[in-house]
Parts: structure tokens; sequence; C-alpha cells
């Protein structure tokens, strides 16, 4: 229930022997490599272990593989089944995964994926060029004569190009001044205008022609066309619907592949896991004939992982183990927890992991954020919902463990929301006669606001009594006196002081808190500043720690937020039921009613839990964790990869 104990090893073995070793250690799953070459300098007897040219074949076969996959899920047929979202990923153990890489024909069903995902792009390419050719042919759709035959005219010459569209009078007008020339106006567009031009071989009319091709900005253009543009389209369009053909062909067939889908995510899992152990190869060393082998291991695994080195080398080893310092910034952290805490765990490594020599704040703080997020969604139908939603999933759809872990923690969450709710009296945010109720919101928002504050002050002071409890543990119990002890004596006799002032209670009791609290205050101005050197040091810095005290009211204030989201979850329900209720009496209300009920309350769960889950979050995070956590640990990486299409089971 706390940090895992980390040991390190030594592991000596044969080189011949290291690939074996790699697998047996990832199939074993917690390991943590260490990177030898970042600790060791004998250059001359240790050597780093690189397989670059496995490592290039490896990527090569993963990319062959990641192609296959993301090309039948382009054009597979999605089936909205809801048996096959429940089935979720397949699941695989480390064995099955390997035995399925080894069986199946993946790299024959990979090469033929390949070759008909080039043909598709190879005839998307070809019709993409020929509709380039038909757009451009287009233009000239018009002209209802063979360019090629233009060319071929003796007696006069023949021009196609075009006109700058703001220039289309100037030039009609001028060319319409030659009397041995014609032209004819094909298309027109917002840019230019396209002609034909037929003109006399006569000197005087090629010149006069020049001069209005000059001023015009007339442009020649060179058709490579041997056929009549018409004709010419209608073969083109006719190429590309054979083009078009081809590839739904090609699209079908890629298709027909697809129940190789979930074998090919498979091995793509299983090459992922064989580049892990290539990769991490390059943390270790060796020499002429060993491989050197050093990392973290659960101390509680020792002997499971000195018998799986064993039965792979046969006994040709030799290994030694070493318990993690607790001063040792290096040690990976590793939380174990009990089923419902362990949902929990997110939280922390959201924030930051806790480094080796502190403790672990999930079971801590578990208790604290289920009560907080059932204040703030309290709704004994909301957390209905939440409990059998959660439960169906639980129960009935395959997850992988992260995200079963989230499922589990909504879970346990809804019964908390269940619980406030019908403490509250809230029912879908409407009050069902003659049910018990401990207080009404809606009208003891006091007595909320106050329980607020009496819960946050309780989860404060359990965080300073977590940071005394750490400084005794380290034995620093004078640290502990001057950090917490006039702490609690400086806040704990200003609330009952302020408390039994205000409200005229025992004289007697009000003047012992005063006196604890002024005993607290002066402790702090004395000891807050006891790192500084001077006297002046020593007494500034305990004044500014006193001040310190304006950020326990901030502290004492944001719990307020507890009664805020709760009444604010309450009254946007109350308000669906009062519309939903306006309309009841309306012929648009058998329509529109349960649609206003079902998308209101629905769309008011999800923002109640939203802000649920962020606000419990911030007052663990700031309040609680900002008293006695520091966290900044490196999380434990198993020596396997994350799953991506599969779930693999330990």
């Amino acid at each position: 229930m706390a940090i895992v104990k980390m040991s390190k090893f030594n592991l000596i073995a044969f080189d011949s022997q290291r690939a074996k070793i790699l697998k047996g250690l990832q199939k074993f799953k917690e390991v943590s490599f260490i990177d030898i070459n970042e600790d060791d300098n004998e250059e001359e007897i240790l050597n780093r272990v690189f397989d670059n040219e496995e490592l290039t074949k490896i990527e090569e076969r993963l990319y062959s593989v990641d192609y296959s996959i993301k090309l039948l899920k382009r054009y597979q047929v999605i089936k909205k089944d809801i048996k096959l979202m429940m089935k979720g990923n397949d699941n695989y153990t480390f064995e099955e995964l390997a035995k399925k890489a080894a069986v199946y024909d993946w790299k024959e069903i990979c090469r033929k994926l390949k070759k008909l995902g080039s043909n598709l792009d190879e005839v998307r390419s070809k019709i993409s060029k020929k509709y380039g050719e038909l757009e451009s042919v287009s233009l000239w759709k018009r002209l209802d004569v063979n360019p090629e035959a233009l060319k071929n005219l003796k007696t006069v010459d023949t021009y196609l190009g075009t006109v700058p569209f703001k220039l289309k009078n100037d030039f009609i007008s001028k060319i319409s001044e030659l009397d041995k020339t014609y032209y004819e106006e094909l298309r027109v567009t917002k840019d230019d205008v396209y002609y034909l031009v037929i003109s006399d071989k006569s000197e005087s009319e090629k010149e006069k022609l020049a001069e209005t091709f000059r001023d015009t900005s007339f442009v020649v253009t060179d058709i490579k066309l041997d056929a009549v543009p018409e004709e010419q389209m209608n073969v083109l369009k006719k190429e590309i619907q054979e083009l078009k053909d081809e590839k739904h062909a090609l699209k079908d067939e890629i298709k027909s592949y697809d129940e190789e889908l979930s074998s090919l995510e498979a091995v793509y899992e299983y090459l992922k896991n064989k580049k892990l152990r290539i990769t991490e190869t390059e943390k270790m060393a060796k020499t002429e004939n060993t491989c050197i082998l050093r990392g973290w291991i659960p101390t509680g695994r020792k002997e499971e992982f000195e018998k799986t080195v064993k039965e792979i080398t046969h006994g040709n080893y030799y290994t030694e183990f070493e318990e993690a310092d607790l001063e040792d910034e290096k040690v990976p952290i590793k939380l174990k927890n009990g089923k419902i805490v362990s949902a929990f765990e997110n939280l922390t490594e959201m924030y930051a992991l806790p480094k080796y020599n502190e403790i672990d704040p999930t079971p801590l703080f578990t208790p604290f954020y289920i009560v907080f997020f059932g204040m703030m969604g309290a709704d004994v139908g909301y957390g209905l919902i939440l409990l059998l939603g959660t439960l169906f999933t639980l129960k009935f759809v395959n997850l992988n463990k992260k995200m079963k872990l989230m499922v589990q923690f909504f879970f346990y969450l809804s019964f908390s929301v269940i619980i406030w709710g019908f403490l509250y009296g809230s029912y879908f945010g409407a009050e069902m006669p003659g049910m018990w109720r401990l207080i009404n919101p809606a009208n003891e928002f006091q007595k909320l606001l106050i329980g607020s504050m009496i819960f946050g002050l309780i989860h404060l002071f359990f965080g300073l009594a977590i940071k005394a409890y750490l400084l005794f543990k380290a034995k620093k119990p004078l640290d502990a006196l001057y950090d917490v002890g006039f702490w609690y004596m400086a806040l704990a006799g200003g609330i009952v002081y302020l408390v039994f002032s205000l409200m005229k209670l025992s004289p007697v009791v009000t003047n012992i808190s005063m006196w604890i609290m002024i005993v607290g205050m002066i402790g702090i101005v004395l000891t807050g500043g006891r790192e500084a050197k001077s006297i002046g040091g020593k007494l500034g810095g305990g004044l500014y720690s006193l001040y310190g005290i304006s950020g326990y009211v901030g502290d004492f204030v944001s719990y307020s937020r507890l009664m805020a989201l709760g009444l604010s979850g309450g009254f946007i329900a109350q308000s669906m039921n009062m519309i939903a209720q306006m309309l009841g009496g309306s012929i648009y209300g058998l329509v529109f009613v349960p649609v206003i009920l079902v998308v209101g309350h629905l769309f008011n769960l999800f923002l109640a839990f939203l802000g649920a889950y962020v606000h419990t979050s911030r007052l663990i995070y700031v309040e609680f964790f900002g008293k006695f956590y520091e966290g900044g640990g490196k999380a434990f990486k198993n020596f396997r990869t994350e799953s991506k299409y599969i779930n693999l089971e330990d």
C-alpha cells in the first residue's frame, strides 16, 4: 500500500544468450534498465552494444505492417455493432503474441497490400493527370477542327491564343480593322478570353496583326493535340471512367483483406516489443564474450527474476542485487495499492510521482476525494446513472487495464454521489415527498457552507499531520514542532477564539484559545526564519512565515466550492424540471418534455461531474499536497511497449 521497494541488479551472462535473456525479461515485464555507459568509464574493457542492422530491419518491418494497417483502416467497412464495440481489443498473453507473429504469414499479406496500395496510388495519379488534360482540352472545346490540321494550311496563318479579359474590347476593335483576318471567340473566363485567329500570309497583314497582338497582349498557345478537342474530351472521359473502375476494383480487393486487420495489429504490437528489446540493448555493455545488464526490479520479485535468468542461461550467469538507497533520486517509482485506491493512482501520476524517500499520497487523499466529489455532484439519480453505466461497462465491455481503472474510478465515486444526493434529498433535482433528508441545500446553504469549511479544516489539518509524521520519521521532532505544532496552535486557537467570542460562549475557553493562538504565532515568528544566519534575517523570515496565515484563510475559502458546485448542479436540475413542467400542459409537451428532461439532465450530469472532477482535483493538488507533498519521482517503465491495438495481459 505504498511505493514498491526497488533493488538494483547487475547481471553478467554470455553474449550469445543476450537475445534470449531479453526476451525472457520482457515476458517477466517488471524490469527497468539502467544505461551502463553513463556510469562506467572502462572504455578499454567495456563496449557499447549496437545492433543497427537489426534495428533497421525491424523498423522496415514495422513500417510495412503499419502501412498495411492504415491502408485497411482507410477502406474497411465500419460495423456499427454494439457487440463488436463491447468486444473491444483482442486479448493476448505475451506467449500468444509471439506465437501469433511466428505462425501468421504477415510478410506475404503486407507484400500484397503494399502492391495494392502502390497500384491504387498509381491509378489515382493517372486519374489526376487525365483530369488535368481534360481541363486543358476543355478550354478549346468550341474549336471544331484538329489544331494540327490548322498548322498545315498553306494560304493562311492560324493562331490559337488568349487575351486578358480587360483588353477584350481593344482586341476586337483592332482586329476588326484588318480586312484579311478572321477571328472567332472560343471561351471566356474571369481572367482570359480564348480566340482562334486566321490571317492572310501577306507581309502587310502580318505586320498589322503582329502590332494588334502586341497592343492587346495576345499570347499564342501551342496546343499539343492531334484531334478535335471535343472528340479528345470524350476519349479522356472514357479513360477516366476506366481508371475509376480500376480504382474501385483495387479498393474492393483491399477490403477483401479486412479480416486480416486484427492479426496485423497483433503483429505490429509484437514488432514494437521486439524493437524495444533492440533499443534497450544500447543501455548494456559487453566484453569479448559476455554481456552486462544493469537495472531495477521490485525487491519482492528478486527470486522470480533470478529463476527466469537461470532457466534461460542454464545456470551460466552471475548476478548481484543491491537495495535501493532512499536518497537516490534515480530510483524509478512504482506504486502498489489496493483495488479501490489503485483506481486513484492516475491522479497522483498527473500531479507528480513521489520520490523514493517520500510516501505515496494516493491512499491518504482517496477518502477525501470520494467525499468531496460526492458533495459536488450530489444527486441520487445522477449517481445511479453513473453507477449503472460504469457497472455495465465493467461487466460486459472488454477494456484494457488503463481504461478499466478509469471506469472503476467513476464506479467508486458513484456511491458517494448517491449518498450525498440522499442526504440533500435530491432526485434528478426534484424532492421526493416523505423522503428523509439531512439538509435542504436551497434553504440551509449557511449550514452547508459551515459544513464545507469543517471538511476543509479537517483536510488541511490532516495534511499538516502527515507533514509532522514525515518529520518525525526523518528524526526531526523539533522541525515537526516548529512547522506543524505552532501552526496547529495558531490556527486551532484562532478558530476556537473567533467562534467562542462571536457567539459569546464560555469566557474560559475563549481566553485559553486566545493564549494558545498567541503562543503559536510567537513560535512561528521565532522559528519560521531559523535557516537564516543573522538575527534580523531570522526575525524577518519568521514574520514572513506568520504572514502565511493569510494563505490558510484563502485555503479555507477554497472549500466553499464544495457547497457552490453542489448547489449549482441542483439548481440547474430544478430548472430543467420547471421548464418541462411549464410545457407539460400543452400539446407540444408530448414531444418536448421527454427531450428536455433527457437531454437537459444528461447535459447537467456531464457539467456536474466534470466540475466535481476538476475542482476536487484542485483541492487535492493545491490545498492538500501543498502542506506536505513535493513529488518529482521518475516513473518505473515496464519492459513492454504501450499497447495500441490489443490488450496485452500480464
